[in-house]
């Protein structure tokens, strides 16, 4: 069950006008290589993505770091 942090990812991202897929070709573009599916897996819950990803994602959301899921 997604979280209030994972669902700020994806509010956040809807609120851009992004899909999963071009947030994920933003990251890839910024050299950190995501898939659909991994954006699809964080805003679900169910992965926690690495400091790298967690930081560029706070960037292209402008979200805190903090608000991208961690390790539970």
């Amino acid at each position: 069950m997604p979280s209030e942090t994972t669902n700020r990812v994806k509010h956040q991202r809807l609120r851009r006008g992004m899909t999963q897929q071009n947030l994920a070709d933003k990251c890839a573009e910024a050299g950190v290589p995501v898939d659909e599916s991994q954006i699809s897996r964080i805003e679900r819950g169910i992965y926690t993505p690495r400091p790298r990803l967690r930081a560029l994602l706070a960037e292209l959301l402008e979200l805190d770091v903090d608000d991208i899921g961690t390790a539970a």
